[in-house]
């Protein structure tokens, strides 16, 4: 088995709206371009040109999209060797006869397998990428129980700038080293026994009342894109990079009242349906008239920018946003989303209705982002306590 990482595009499709002509998603697999008509070489029964219907091609090219990215994220692309004999895999048994290497890179695969934030799958990949340059070949090639804690320690030193940036890069590689410990059901502790740093979380400040207009007016003015992306994740909850950057011209239903995500299109994993507010759709209907369904509303091709363009964009704007005093520090794209958050929640105080809107998995995901926001406190806990009258 490789442990080497492949290099890809991001996967796009290529469509019509001709039943009969055949559909496709292409991407550059180290350097060579890939057309996949359906998803054998991922081992999934997804054949979009056997659809009966166009909406019914076009949620199947959506799911062997989304299947191709999760196995090139996962560097298991293809699953086959050669011609239809695919590889027969199984699990490591004994650590006698594993490598670190081996088991390290399973963990990861396995993890990128999983239904997580893509940026996540990121982080565990560049943890992965780190530890194995900067382990010795004999380390990588030994027992992964020979690894000792000082040696993780030694390695995790390198990300020493912040409490926050060492504690992230010790949670990514205790990660990886807790699932190779499944693999071979033996507890890995080194990871675990390595020194704690304190960190200090990094809260997006929401923004004032008086902030959002000229903020929004600036960026409508010099970053268009970033402006209808920013409308988007304060008036739709959704995500900027994971959702927003990746909207085509089909995802709206309705006359472009709302947006319709698939599981897999959204990190929450679930269908998702959400409303879209006046003031976006009047922004969107001269941009969405001239595109194909399968168009993002942001390239106005099928392709969309890459994972890094709102940060890239952002970051200009930022800059020149906070010399002009229109934005304070902490205060980012993500402060649009948390500030609609702590609006409807001052308003409602509909714990459940933010977590439709927010998206989010679980009820206690959205306790933890208010308690983030500082929105549930010991204050509001005391006030809420229930009151004795004694006669």
């Amino acid at each position: 088995m490789s442990s080497s990482i492949n290099s890809f595009t991001e996967p796009t499709i290529v469509t019509s709206d001709d039943l009969n002509k055949r559909s496709y998603v292409t991407f550059y697999f180290n350097s060579e371009r890939m057309r996949e008509y359906h998803g054998k070489n991922i081992g999934q029964k997804i054949d979009p040109n056997r659809a009966k219907s166009l909406e019914e091609r076009n949620q199947l090219l959506k799911k062997l999209r989304f299947e191709l990215h999760k196995a090139l994220d996962g560097n298991i692309y293809p699953v086959e060797n050669s011609l239809n004999a695919p590889i027969n895999y199984k699990r490591p048994t004994d650590v006698t006869l594993q490598s670190t290497i081996s088991l390290l890179f399973v963990a990861m695969r396995d993890k990128l397998r999983s239904d997580l934030s893509r940026t996540y799958k990121r982080d565990l990949k560049s943890i992965y990428r780190d530890f194995r340059k900067f382990m010795l070949p004999d380390e990588l090639n030994g027992p992964i129980t020979n690894i000792p804690t000082a040696r993780i320690e030694r390695f995790l030193s390198q990300f020493g700038s912040s409490g926050t940036y060492y504690m992230n890069k010790r949670r990514n590689l205790g990660v990886l080293f807790s699932s190779a410990g499944r693999l071979i059901d033996k507890p890995l502790k080194s990871v675990k026994e390595t020194q704690r740093r304190k960190s200090k979380s990094k809260l997006h400040q929401k923004y004032e009342k008086d902030q959002l207009k000229p903020i929004l007016n600036y960026l409508k003015a010099h970053y268009p894109n970033l402006y209808i992306c920013c409308l988007f994740t304060y008036g739709s909850w959704l995500r900027p990079h994971e959702e927003v950057r990746l909207l085509t011209a089909g995802d709206f239903k309705n006359n472009n009242t709302e947006v319709h995500l698939s599981g897999g299109e959204n990190k929450g994993g679930k269908v998702r349906v959400v409303y879209i507010p006046d003031y976006i759709r009047d922004e969107l209907a001269p941009i969405i008239s001239k595109l194909n369904r399968n168009d993002n509303i942001f390239s106005l091709q099928q392709e969309p920018f890459n994972y890094s363009y709102f940060n890239t964009q952002w970051s200009r704007a930022w800059a020149k946003m906070f010399e002009l005093g229109l934005i304070y520090e902490d205060q980012t794209i993500y402060s649009f989303r948390h500030t609609a958050a702590v609006d409807l929640y001052r308003r409602t105080k509909d714990v459940y209705l933010l977590q439709k809107l927010l998206g989010h998995s679980t009820i206690v995901v959205t306790l933890k982002y208010l308690r983030n926001l500082g929105e549930l406190n010991s204050d509001e806990l005391k006030d809420a306590a229930p009151k004795l009258e004694w006669v």
